[in-house]
Formats: structure tokens, sequence, C-alpha cells
């Protein structure tokens, strides 16, 4: 089960519709596993943690990703749900600097 929910994905790519939800879903957990590999981490889930303390909700709120962590997972999500082919004519693909410069200081071996 991914960490980043369907609907903040969806949020994230402007889907108001249900017809890409598997779709989505699959990207979610294809850029959860390569955020996990870029940073040398068998799974995002050891990233968990408590939800704000000040929150009168926090005992309800799920653990969660560390802001930086989830939004790099957000922009793989938008660049798979935009980019579908493996080739673009007339663009140069590149992998995304600003994911991986998010996800950067938390890379195994790094100190976090």
């Amino acid at each position: 089960m991914s960490i980043v929910t369907l609907d903040r994905a969806k949020a994230h790519v402007n889907a108001t519709h249900d017809l890409d939800d598997e779709l989505i879903q699959h990207y979610i957990d294809a850029a959860e596993d390569y955020a996990a590999r870029y940073m040398g981490r068998e799974s995002l889930e050891d990233l968990l943690i408590e939800p704000d303390s000040d929150s009168e909700q926090s005992s309800e709120q799920p653990m969660r990703l560390p802001a930086s962590v989830e939004q790099a997972v957000l922009l793989l999500v938008g660049d798979f749900y935009a980019l579908r082919e493996a080739q673009v004519t007339g663009t140069i693909l590149t992998q995304n600097p600003a994911a991986e410069s998010l996800l950067h200081f938390y890379r195994v071996g790094l100190g976090a």
C-alpha cells in the first residue's frame, strides 16, 4: 500500500475524474519505489514521521512522509502522468532534478 494517497496525487495532477485512478495509483507505487531506491532504502516506511503534535487531531492523523519526500514523489507522479511514453518528439527528456534534490538529504549514508 502506498504512503502518498490517491486523492493527494490526483489533486497534484489536477485529475477531477475517476477514470485514471488505477493508472495514477500505479504511478504513485512506481514513484515511491523510485524514491526509496534512489535514497538506498527498502521502502519509504522508515521515513514516516508523527503528525504535528500541536494539532488537536494528531492522534487521528496517520503517519506521514517529510514534506520534501512527499513533494518529490508527487513531482515524479506528475512526470509519469504527463509523459506516458518513453520518447517525446522535439523534447529532450531528462531525469527530474527537482525530485532528486528533494530526496538527496534523505539518502542512506548522508546522515538522515
